[in-house]
């Protein structure tokens, strides 16, 4: 059981730029949550600039400060998942492309991280049409990995072991994930997936994966116990922090994830795949705009700025 792991320091604070990101994103999902009444609206960008000023100055991340937003919008409208019907589009453009997909993509480990990795091009800020034609557009010109630890993994599943956790980040995603997920359960006795403990953006959750049709697909699955985008250690739940401590390895997607993992000194190795979406995160990686990362890193390792 790990209660408090070493934290190496904030990997990412709200540069000028992320600030931009998040009064976008008060705009969004405050529409999302009125649904076209304009006082719930108004009552809804006021909790939203609420909680972006009570967060100002502090050493919050990002995805620390969108939680705080979200929250706040849910508390003032009662709308429980603004998001749900975008994810629900995600969703659905997700089967197809992904579909589409693997047709054109090999079996192998490299394939199925890459694929893994196309699927992170989803994102709340673009419709998932959008998001979809840029994903079809990737998949023609071929995903190149910038930073590339995919022999790491194979080299550590060259020999079985008995727990992975595979954490989740979008829900139109979990179709690309699928075939890594059943390629790692050949490699341990049990892979969980994990999924949000409730509403965070347009992260997977327990719902949103009962509605895809893919439940039974996953016989293990667990929540990190928290309604946030990433992993806010501090609010997980003992359940989920439990299954940390007991797992041999941790595939973990998406940039938030990233962010809030990554400067913490965790008990086993942990594969990060995502792609660079926003400046502050090339800064620190030192990467190409949309580059997509596949990167290892060592149990007990925290994350190093511009070491890769």
């Amino acid at each position: 059981m790990i209660a408090s792991p070493f934290i190496q320091g904030r990997l990412l604070k709200p540069f000028p730029q992320c600030r931009q990101c998040l009064e976008d994103l008060t705009t969004t999902a405050a529409e999302f949550a009125a649904g076209g009444d304009p006082e719930l609206l108004r009552r809804a960008q006021q909790a939203a600039r609420a909680a972006m000023a009570q967060s100002a100055g502090t050493l919050l991340s990002s995805p620390e400060v969108a939680n705080r937003i979200l929250r706040g919008i849910r508390r003032e409208t009662g709308v429980h998942d603004p998001y749900r019907n975008f994810k629900a589009q995600e969703q659905a453009t997700g089967r197809r492309a992904a579909a589409r997909a693997q047709k054109m993509i090999g079996a192998d480990l490299t394939s199925l991280v890459k694929l893994a990795a196309l699927g992170n091009s989803l994102d709340f800020f673009k419709p998932p049409q959008e998001a979809m034609a840029e994903v079809e557009r990737v998949l023609a010109a071929g995903v190149d990995m910038q930073h590339d630890d995919i022999p790491r993994l194979e080299r550590f599943l060259a020999t079985r072991h008995r727990t992975a956790l595979y954490l989740t980040d979008n829900a139109g995603e979990i179709f690309f994930d699928l075939p890594l997920y059943r390629h790692l359960s050949r490699h341990f006795e049990r892979v969980f997936l994990v999924v949000k403990g409730g509403p965070a953006l347009n992260d997977l959750t327990r719902p949103d994966l009962q509605a895809s049709g893919l439940m039974p697909m996953f016989p293990n699955l667990a929540d990190t116990g928290v309604d946030g985008a990433g992993v806010e250690w501090e609010r997980a739940s003992q359940e989920f922090k439990d299954l940390v401590g007991r797992a041999d390895l941790m595939v973990v997607k998406g940039m938030a994830n990233f962010e809030t993992l990554c400067p913490l000194r965790l008990p086993s190795p942990r594969f990060h795949i995502f792609r660079v979406k926003c400046r502050p995160m090339r800064d620190y990686l030192l990467a190409d705009p949309e580059s997509f990362w596949a990167l290892w890193r060592e149990a007990g390792e925290a994350c190093q700025a511009q070491k890769y």
